[in-house]
């Protein structure tokens, strides 16, 4: 039999054979929080010599599929994001379709998303930092792919608003994002 560290409490319990058998498919949703030591501990408690591995490239792809954002020492900050030191100049407007729903200006430098809704960059750039949701409260689709700059909304405001004269620049940079993946289905014969 394969004996488990004690519990909260102290006590040790551990797994017939069968057990320890029927726990192997289900070590990868036990141990996915778990740090590397805790799950090389538990892993060997349960006797599971390869589990590690295997839980590993499983945690490694849910992470993929879930979406990852780089680890940072200090948190992205919107001055992180412009090339120079011009910002766009506050306007707002009644024009809904020309209005970030993030900041309530109208749209800087727009970026739009496969589900066609856009915002500013800068403004959605940080929405990403924490959220993989699409901001817009009915539509809240999971944004699988780095939105793509809206070349047309862009032309559009500039012909709307000629004295705004942006001449904001902005990185337009995804680094640090690794976009939710969908899941991969495999068809067993």
């Amino acid at each position: 039999m394969a004996g488990l560290p004690p519990n909260r409490h102290g006590v040790h319990l551990s797994l017939a054979p069968t057990t320890k058998h029927m726990c192997e498919g289900h070590v990868p949703c036990l141990l996915y929080n778990k740090s590397t030591a805790d799950r090389q501990r538990i892993c060997d408690a349960l006797g599971i010599s390869s589990a590690n591995t295997h839980v590993r490239s499983t945690i490694e792809r849910d992470r993929r599929r879930r979406g990852s954002r780089k680890i940072r020492d200090l948190p992205l900050k919107e001055e992180d994001l412009y090339v120079g030191p011009e910002r766009p100049p506050p306007l707002k407007t009644d024009r809904a379709h020309q209005t970030c729903s993030l900041c309530l200006q109208v749209k800087s430098h727009p970026v739009a998303y496969m589900c066609g809704h856009s915002h500013c960059y800068v403004c959605i750039r940080l929405h990403l930092e924490n959220n993989w949701l699409c901001p817009i409260r009915d539509c809240r689709i999971l944004m699988r792919r780095a939105p793509h700059r809206h070349h047309a909304e862009e032309g559009g405001i500039a012909l709307d608003f000629p004295a705004r004269n942006d001449r904001s620049v902005v990185t337009y940079d995804w680094e640090g994002l690794t976009f939710p993946r969908p899941p991969v289905y495999v068809e067993e014969e």
